[in-house]
């Protein structure tokens, strides 16, 4: 079985939203700290597996927290969307629970959530979930709340998982700096991969341009659009070939050709 520990990579982004009709200068006395931020682990079909995630509280003032579940979507375009836990095709949300679901927390102390999913006996592959921590403000006429989420992002591999991805369209057109290339992912693999790579860009037999794209982050079963911007290119005919990184034994690539006027 190739279940992999990528270690503790941060993904999920803290989220601070101000509560007051009359808003005020924010301070900075609430912080949520959660460890691990992204866990990946191994469960075989038909068994239960627990996972401490620990919250700790690096602020200076006590908060409430309360725990939920979710599933996170990215558009093609990277745009992450939250929904309901289960709501996406490979989600663990719908075997998940979290105990306690809310809590209180001093400055300085911490205290342990335990993650908990069942996995279904016809499960194979690899599926996640995030688990939100999000402080609850207290109410006062007039006054300043401010609302922080944390997340952990728990990925659960049952069985063998398998590596497959694709550059499904190499796309560009001209811009006012320079042109632009949008290069469309698809990860056919069971389990979450990071692409990386590059654009050549040939004139002939002549490389004229290379152009770097971003390591992005494709789920499984997901396609995304990964944009570049290159150097501006004279007059004739170019070839621009994308060769891209997606963690198994061979790189893929896609092509296509172009005319500049």
């Amino acid at each position: 079985m190739r279940a992999r520990m990528r270690g503790m990579v941060a993904v999920g982004a803290v989220l601070a939203t101000a509560l007051t009709a009359n808003p005020q200068p924010a301070h900075a006395d609430l912080s949520l700290d959660v460890t691990p931020s992204q866990y990946e682990f191994a469960a075989a079909p038909g068994t239960m597996q627990t996972i401490p995630i620990t919250v700790r509280n690096v602020g200076s003032v006590s908060a409430h927290v309360v725990v939920s579940l979710a599933d996170v979507v990215s558009t093609k375009a990277g745009e992450a969307k939250f929904a309901p836990p289960g709501s996406s095709r490979y989600s663990s949300g719908k075997w998940s629970s979290v105990n306690p679901r809310e809590f209180d927390l001093a400055p300085d102390a911490f205290t342990q959530v335990r993650y908990t999913v069942t996995v279904p006996s016809g499960a194979s592959g690899e599926y996640a979930t995030l688990a939100f921590f999000t402080t609850r403000p207290p109410r006062k006429p007039g006054g300043f709340g401010l609302a922080e989420a944390v997340a952990s992002r728990l990925y659960v591999a049952v069985g063998d998982l398998q590596q497959a991805g694709a550059v499904e369209a190499v796309v560009t057109s001209p811009t006012s700096s320079g042109r632009s290339y949008a290069v469309t992912l698809k990860n056919m693999g069971s389990m979450h991969e990071y692409f990386n790579g590059y654009i050549e860009v040939k004139h002939g037999s002549e490389n004229v341009d290379k152009v770097t794209l971003r390591r992005t982050l494709v789920g499984r079963g997901q396609s995304m659009v990964v944009d570049a911007q290159g150097k501006t290119l004279t007059a004739g005919t170019y070839d621009a070939i994308a060769i891209v990184d997606y963690g198994g034994k061979t790189r893929v690539a896609g092509k296509t050709t172009f005319v500049v006027q």
